[in-house]
């Protein structure tokens, strides 16, 4: 039987069905019956699979892809009864404190999701994983139904084999503006047809403050948690042309973002709404769960959050009217692509030890077929797009994650990634010490008033820290064998409007 250890949230959408009749999709019929109804149907095993009882241990971040895994597991376990499976769909910092030991003694689980603190690389030298080639039937035409992109040497790919596999894509706007529609009502902008400009966007916080007259603010954040304003501040900085985002490198020149001035002119606008009273004043005692708990309860108008919040909400507050739309943009006429690294998202692993391969690889040879996709796509919807475009044309769903969906179609693009070039520059990712104190840290500072020296001291210091971390790792990589130096990190063929693909071409 299946076994659920800490996991978020209950199973969405149609009813799970179990059907194991070896069909993969649709019901027959007429163009209109072969649209996907939810039903999951588990074909035939390509190989042969254990005879005896047998128990799988899968782990991950639960969240919004839990959903599909309860109700895809007992489907499998139906199918193959010998099969057992130990679902965790648990917290990063448990992710990080079990793989991070089990890894080392061999108690991993046998499909999990990489902590940050193991890059890729590292797990693939230390053959703490394995190579999805030499289980999963077929693999060679498995890779041919994803996208460029999916798949990258030094993310994905080391010494010609494949070590993670991306069961969801990238297309998604990670910093929607979301917003309470009943609270939104009598401003001077139309919040859900309007993009505002970063300035409306500070007016029209004074003024859902001004309504609420202190039982509601014009936005919340949740600064207690790392990225609670840098994610925001990178993601509005990025669109409006400042590329590889806030804290990140313009990989057209190699050199860090953080002291551009549109950085600084977001940083200072975010400051400017916290001084004005428009943002909720538990702002720096909430992590972003904490913060996102008060939208619904309608303590604050806006909130800057992914997509991953509609489906709880609607779950969970079928009173609470929501919106979204694009974040502010610096200009309106003029935004600039969101952009995302090779590698898709959702990257999952398999321990080097498991003695259940075969089962990993029958289960992941499902998971990336059409049928499989969809599947995924009905229950995770926009917070995860299905890794297979063709996929995400088979859903229907409601308008909200439909906007959502088209919106990450239309302004997102994939970008260069310099270990996909050259293989050693993973090798200075796994001897990089972040910068500290971070970009996320220094914006904290900058809104508590705690660094006092002003915005554009405070990143010309951040500039000092992040060059100091990249040039230390290099030397650190060089001293190691690889031969990496900075030019690594200059695409000047890159057109930020555009796909980067050629990388990526399989």
């Amino acid at each position: 039987m299946l076994t659920l250890l800490g996991v978020a949230g209950t199973g969405i959408g149609a009813a799970s069905c179990v059907d194991t009749s070896g069909t993969t999709s649709g019901t027959g019929g007429s163009p209109d019956s072969q649209r996907p109804t939810g039903t999951i149907r588990i074909p035939d095993p390509a190989g042969t699979l254990p005879t005896g009882d047998v128990e799988l241990r899968w782990m991950d971040s639960g969240d919004m892809k839990a959903r599909f895994f309860e109700d895809f597991f007992p489907v499998y376990e139906e199918k193959h009864k010998n099969i057992s499976v130990r679902y965790e769909g648990t917290n990063w910092n448990q992710i990080t404190e079990v793989v991070t030991l089990g890894v080392r003694n061999g108690t991993a689980p046998d499909v999990f999701q990489l902590p940050v603190q193991i890059t890729m690389g590292m797990a693939v030298s230390n053959r703490w994983i394995g190579a999805y080639d030499d289980i999963v039937p077929d693999f060679s035409a498995v890779k041919e139904r994803f996208p460029a992109g999916a798949f990258a040497d030094g993310v994905t790919d080391f010494g010609g084999k494949t070590y993670a596999l991306p069961l969801t894509g990238q297309q998604r706007i990670n910093t929607l503006l979301l917003f309470n529609a009943d609270l939104a009502r009598g401003l001077d902008a139309d919040l859900g047809t309007e993009v505002l400009t970063w300035q409306q966007f500070r007016e029209v916080a004074k003024q859902i403050t001004k309504q609420g007259a202190g039982s509601y603010y014009g936005t919340i954040f949740g600064l207690a948690q790392p990225g609670g304003l840098s994610t925001p501040i990178n993601a509005m900085c990025e669109m409006a042309g400042v590329h590889g985002g806030a804290e990140g490198v313009d990989l057209r020149t190699g050199k860090f973002n953080v002291t551009n001035p549109a950085v600084i002119e977001a940083i200072e606008l975010i400051l400017a709404i916290k001084s004005d009273g428009s943002a909720h004043p538990d702002s720096i005692n909430l992590d972003a769960p904490g913060a996102r708990a008060r939208m619904p309860l309608g303590q604050a108008g806006i909130m800057m959050q992914g997509p991953w919040n509609i489906v709880p909400w609607q779950e969970e507050n079928p009173e609470f009217r929501l919106g979204l739309n694009l974040p502010p943009q610096q200009d309106p006429n003029d935004i600039w692509p969101s952009t995302h690294g090779p590698g898709g998202s959702n990257n999952y692993v398999y321990s080097s030890k498991s003695k259940l391969t075969a089962v990993i690889g029958d289960i992941m040879a499902y998971l990336t077929t059409a049928a499989g996709q969809v599947q995924i796509g009905l229950r995770i919807g926009a917070a995860d797009p299905p890794a297979l475009p063709d996929a995400i044309h088979e859903l229907d769903p409601d308008p909200l994650q439909r906007k959502a969906l088209e919106l990450g179609t239309k302004h997102t693009v994939l970008r260069p990634e310099p270990a996909a070039r050259n293989p050693d520059v993973a090798k200075v990712y796994e001897a990089q010490v972040p910068a500290t104190p971070t970009f996320s840290d220094t914006l904290v500072g900058l809104y508590t008033g705690q660094i006092k020296d002003g915005v554009e001291a405070a990143m010309r210091q951040m500039e000092d820290r992040l060059e100091k971390s990249l040039d230390d790792a290099i030397a650190k990589a060089r001293s190691r064998g690889a031969d990496v130096d900075r030019d690594d990190w200059v695409f000047s063929d890159w057109d930020p409007r555009k796909p980067y693909t050629a990388l990526y071409e399989q």
